[in-house]
């Protein structure tokens, strides 16, 4: 757990410095100077030592990154219930040719159609272990999550949906635990606390600090209260016509949905 002020300007940092990975443009590397590293579920693409004059993993990070990598992609199908089984393909770019690259030098960007994701590699970072137990991951599950849950479940009509899931699933944002995030909105800056319309018609109006807590903890909400399955069963769901889809599934209308969700809030 980590104390408000410490929060407080992490959360100012990280609003100035991250990108929505939904903001990203790839430019493709048509190069091939890159290490792989296989395994049953993940194939990782790495720059060799002294590529660049940031640095590129040891072999012993990159294998450290695939195991953790191999764990979420587990544990991923078993938190939708869903089973997946094509390879997935990282490419991790140095940090000082990331911002080039793949459009930022703080996260990475996924392209489910071709089962894969771009990442920066950030050689330290501060300390977290996180929810499925890795110790200070070099890449968390985020951008794993994009590509399982939009081969799986089908491709998301809003960024509720899409970026809802991958930060549920993960857990966290910029490696802070998003329950501590949104109990820190909820207390200091309530504004930042947002309703589920201003998800769902509004994702863009939000810094993606304010954003991605309060989107990952709504659907850890909605699957708390009404099972993955039915979650699963509106994520293409386009946002004009959610509210009614979920109404007909669980025979909750919209607004006695916004008041459970204003109570979870409190009980965080």
């Amino acid at each position: 757990m980590f104390n408000r002020k410490m929060i407080k300007w992490l959360i100012l940092f990280i609003s100035i410095v991250t990108l929505s990975c939904s903001d990203l443009i790839i430019s493709f590397d048509q190069d091939d100077n890159w290490i792989v590293k296989d395994s049953a579920d993940v194939i990782l693409h790495y720059r060799p030592k002294n590529y660049s004059n940031s640095a590129s993993p040891t072999s012993c990070q990159a294998a450290y990154i695939l195991e953790a990598q191999n764990i979420y992609y587990q544990a991923i199908q078993d938190s939708i219930d869903r089973d997946y089984h094509d390879k997935v393909l990282i490419y991790l770019y140095n940090f000082d040719e990331a911002l080039e690259k793949i459009g930022t030098n703080g996260g990475g960007h996924a392209l489910p159609k071709y089962n894969s994701y771009y990442y920066t590699f950030i050689d330290s970072n501060r300390s977290i272990t996180d929810h499925f137990g890795v110790v200070d991951p070099y890449i968390g599950a985020h951008e794993l999550v994009h590509v399982i849950t939009h081969r799986t479940l089908g491709y998301p009509r809003t960024k509720l949906m899409s970026e809802g899931y991958a930060v549920w699933l993960d857990g966290t944002f910029a490696r802070l635990f998003i329950e501590d995030i949104i109990s820190y909105y909820r207390d200091e800056q309530p504004d930042k606390i947002l309703t589920p319309d201003n998800m769902l018609f509004n994702p863009n109006d939000y810094q993606s600090s304010v954003y991605y807590p309060n989107a990952g903890i709504f659907i850890k909400f909605l699957v708390h209260k009404y099972g993955v399955e039915t979650v699963n069963s509106i994520f293409t769901v386009p946002a004009n016509e959610l509210a009614v889809h979920l109404e007909l599934l669980t025979g909750e209308n919209w607004e006695s949905l916004n008041s459970a969700y204003d109570q979870y809030l409190q009980n965080l």
